[in-house]
């Protein structure tokens, strides 16, 4: 466990790699494969992507060392002797040379694997360090957290499967994680903001004001919700639909009852908020694509519970939200 603290998985685990497996299911379901088939290669694609998230994790806190010492943040890294951080980084990248090996011939895929890598060593490391160069930090950390994984998982899927690659399939793929990727690093750089303006790291976040990004996370949100709906139009039936009306009736009751202030990117530091379409994504469009899955499929039901098992912080949340609003109900409603 001690070794699994320094990889800082408790911040990407279900974020980072939920959203991938949304891909995954979407992509097996476009191409009527069962997920009993392709289980295991997606597996295998999800353990590249945790070698690639680990190795971002260590990286991102060894260049993070001293700034984070100026603003009195914890750095999992800062305690660890210097051959120490050499050696884990090290194990990431033969780890990821391992897994690229295994890829191939898949040129396409072992690309888009490569440069995740790239992408995240020039948004952390000196002297380019993209982390503290405008946009090109959120984009950088977009690229490599989401657009590359998702196009990883895409195309390699199809190559797996042998079917022709779906070029719109793959627009629309990249379209979406691409600019749900861009909300995610903007959210955390915004919500981070006065941390990194004491450090003086000069993210993008820090050059523009929170008032003046406003509009730009609209359009953000409209390109991300576009891409979406492109892939929901390719995959879509009943299991979808009850997603999208739970997760909206979801949102309509932690508004309610809880005074939630739904946001787009900014966010209130000291107060409840829903960072819109970020639970569908963790939660609902994932199980309605097992729950697809599982009622005409013989192992359909167990790579469910897998998943559940595996992936279950945010669902225990959303029924402790529940249950406190039907609490409430109980007791304004006398029986």
């Amino acid at each position: 466990m001690k070794l699994l603290k320094f990889t800082r998985y408790g911040e990407w685990w279900e974020y980072k790699l939920v959203p991938l497996l949304f891909v995954g299911y979407a992509t097996s379901m476009l191409n009527n494969y069962s997920l009993e088939t392709v289980g295991l290669r997606i597996l295998f694609l999800l353990g590249a992507i945790v070698t690639g998230a680990i190795y971002v994790s260590v990286v991102n806190d060894v260049t993070d060392i001293k700034e984070d010492a100026i603003a009195c943040k914890k750095n999992r890294m800062a305690n660890l002797k210097p051959i120490w951080r050499g050696v884990i980084l090290a194990t990431c990248l033969v780890m990821g040379a391992v897994f690229g090996y295994f890829i191939y011939p898949d040129l396409i895929s072992l690309t888009f694997y490569i440069l995740a890598y790239v992408v995240f060593t020039l948004y952390s490391v000196p002297p380019i360090r993209l982390k503290k160069r405008g946009f090109f930090g959120p984009m950088c950390d977009a690229m490599g957290a989401h657009f590359f994984p998702s196009l990883l998982m895409t195309t390699n899927l199809f190559f797996w499967c042998k079917t022709e690659l779906n070029m719109i399939w793959i627009f629309a793929i990249g379209t979406w994680s691409l600019f749900y990727g861009l909300r995610g690093i903007l959210w955390h750089q915004y919500f981070d903001r006065e941390n990194d303006i004491l450090s003086n790291t000069k993210t993008f976040a820090v050059s523009i004001e929170p008032k003046r990004f406003k509009t730009w996370e609209r359009f953000i949100l409209i390109f991300e919700i576009a891409g979406l709906s492109a892939i929901i139009y390719y995959i879509f039936n009943i299991w979808i639909f009850l997603a999208i009306l739970s997760y909206f009736t979801l949102v309509f009751i932690r508004r309610l009852a809880f005074k939630y202030k739904i946001c787009i990117i900014i966010c209130p530091v000291s107060a409840p908020y829903e960072l819109i379409m970020n639970d569908f994504y963790l939660v609902f469009a994932p199980i309605s694509l097992l729950l697809a899955q599982a009622v005409t499929k013989p192992y359909g039901w167990l790579i469910f519970c897998i998943h559940l098992l595996l992936f279950h912080q945010k669902i225990i949340t959303i029924l402790q939200d529940l249950r406190y609003f039907f609490t409430i109900i109980s007791k304004k409603v006398p029986l």
